[in-house]
């Protein structure tokens, strides 16, 4: 019997490679929801990059010849998989992006609240001089 992690990979592998669709890996692999695959895909794609990384370069190229060869409904999976896996990594830059745009905010409140500090300092001094 394969562990959960090793399933978790064949059913990332399959859907990248074209093999299945969301809808199917959730069938053959008991998921009842969505979300559950594309966590899966989340997680095992880098894991899947490090142990094959001329893969990840090659993935257009073998898209084209792969959709070259196939049917029509071959095609529209395959579109669909490269599509999922640019939403896959469009969502990690937008997790990363609001990440340092809270930091941002942090440091910004930080320096507004500096000014407004100096500004009432200014006031203050401004005052005792008259």
């Amino acid at each position: 019997m394969k562990s959960k992690q090793e399933l978790q990979i064949e059913a990332v592998t399959a859907i990248i490679n074209g093999e299945l669709l969301l809808g199917e890996a959730m069938v053959k692999y008991n998921v009842r929801d969505k979300r559950t695959i594309l966590a899966w895909i989340k997680k095992i794609m880098p894991l899947l990059k490090k142990s094959n990384p001329e893969a990840d370069v090659s993935w257009d190229t073998s898209l084209k010849r792969t959709s070259e060869k196939s049917e029509p409904s071959h095609q529209d999976l395959i579109r669909e998989n490269a599509l999922l896996k640019k939403l896959i990594d469009l969502q990690d830059k937008v997790s990363e992006l609001e990440k340092t745009n809270t930091q941002l905010i942090r440091h910004r409140n930080l320096l507004i609240e500096k000014v407004f500090a100096l500004e009432l300092r200014m006031q203050i001094q401004q005052k005792d001089t008259q």
